[in-house]
């Protein structure tokens, strides 16, 4: 069984997405990164693209998001970006 971690979406309007997820697909400078429970410390920064979030509950959320910043510590995650919405 995948094991849950919190990922928070923040634009400067606010929280755009909160949930558990297990697993998410992170656009960076120079690709893609993909994230699980336990990830070892992780800071990159963004060009944006395509974010792909898969929750708990079975649902993909997908997200078209601006440049920004990712961070995962501790099986939170944060991506700080100037937009975000729903694909």
């Amino acid at each position: 069984m995948p094991v849950p971690y919190s990922l928070k979406i923040v634009t400067p309007q606010g929280i755009a997405y909160e949930g558990t997820v297990f697993h998410t697909f992170v656009p960076t400078e120079n690709g893609f990164a993909g994230v699980l429970a336990y990830h070892a410390p992780y800071l990159t920064s963004s060009k944006g693209g395509k974010l792909i979030a898969k929750e708990m509950i079975g649902l993909e959320k997908d997200f078209r998001v601006g440049p920004g910043f990712f961070e995962i510590k501790s099986n939170q995650a944060v991506f700080l970006t100037q937009s975000c919405s729903p694909l």
